[in-house]
């Protein structure tokens, strides 16, 4: 009788079809194009060693270095109009949007746990503050070709992020800020350096598995649908994969790319989820997806020349994200 118990309380454990399937599909994929998946990794494992690791561990670094050091609040001075225009009153808010405006979503994400781990942002705040700092940074959207295009591209994420994140700060309530902390929180000494250092190793290799994985099941679904469908999954899965695949289509390479880049994706919403403490809600983050999506190619394709458009749609292969490129085509 009690192996029997045993035997039936193993039989009772849950089963997750969802994780199952993913899971028998991503065997099927490396048998069944080998080739294939090699190739994709190669190509992730590429972006890991080069251009994402200059563009991504020196400012996991600074996220951390500069949140945990008080500078934050005074550095949250630079976007305060911002950050008040959100509806949020916390200087460490306008820190957390200028390390997301320079470095993009992953040293954003990394700054707020910081500031909620520190009690400078509540989880509330943090929430909101997600929709307007998870975008990819400058060095994410390089546009070969067209320098106009890249600026305006660049910019129009950043502002439709800043409108989402006002939008449903409004819908959904202003949240309030933390009080003061005790004068002994405030004197807390810093972590150690090598200890900051090695947090954002650890970190970096974690995203990296991320982007691995979801290129190597974005490559599959390109195998499996035709060329003119091939960028939407890859956009839905990994933001670098769609873009990819967005550059090959030549007249709409334009809307796809801000389009991929507005949704970032199942790897960079994993990527937010594990980089931010389990109190910080994704809600507000996956709601302003809907709302970024249509503010930022309005705003892209209002803000772009239709000569630089014919110029980015002429390009396809040329528009190549996360290249590097000299500081200039960059900005």
């Amino acid at each position: 009788m009690e192996w029997e118990g045993v035997l039936m309380s193993k039989s009772c454990k849950p089963l997750h079809p969802g994780l199952f399937l993913l899971g028998a599909a991503t065997a099927a994929l490396v048998f069944a194009a080998p080739q294939t998946c090699a190739e994709a990794l190669q190509q992730g494992l590429a972006l890991c060693g080069g251009p994402l690791l200059v563009s991504l561990f020196p400012f996991l670094v600074v996220s951390a270095l500069i949140m945990r050091s008080g500078a934050g609040e005074v550095l949250g001075v630079l976007l305060w109009p911002v950050v008040r225009c959100i509806g949020l009153h916390s200087r460490s808010a306008g820190s957390v949007l200028l390390i997301g405006l320079v470095g993009g979503f992953a040293p954003a994400a990394a700054a707020t746990a910081e500031a909620v781990r520190s009690r400078e942002l509540t989880s509330q705040e943090a929430s909101a503050l997600l929709p307007a700092c998870i975008c990819s940074g400058p060095s994410f959207v390089i546009l070969l070709g067209s320098r106009t295009a890249g600026v305006c591209l660049f910019a129009a994420q950043v502002l439709a992020g800043w409108l989402t994140a006002a939008l449903l700060c409004r819908v959904r309530g202003i949240p309030e800020p933390l009080p003061a902390p005790p004068a002994a929180a405030q004197t807390e000494p810093p972590p150690a350096l090598d200890t900051i250092l090695a947090q954002a190793a650890v970190t970096y290799l974690k995203l990296c598995g991320f982007v691995l994985y979801f290129r190597l099941l974005a490559a599959g679904c390109g195998l499996l649908l035709p060329a003119a469908l091939a960028p939407f999954p890859a956009m839905l899965l990994e933001v670098c994969s769609g873009c990819d695949y967005a550059a090959r289509t030549g007249l709409w390479a334009s809307g796809l790319c801000c389009a991929a880049l507005s949704v970032q994706g199942a790897s960079v919403l994993l990527q937010v989820r594990t980089l931010c403490p389990p109190e910080v809600s994704l809600r507000s983050l996956l709601w302003g997806r809907l709302l970024h999506l249509p503010l930022s190619l309005a705003l892209f394709y209002l803000g772009l020349p239709q000569s630089a458009v014919e110029s980015f749609n002429t390009l396809c292969a040329r528009v190549v994200p996360m290249r590097r490129v000299p500081t200039d085509c960059a900005l």
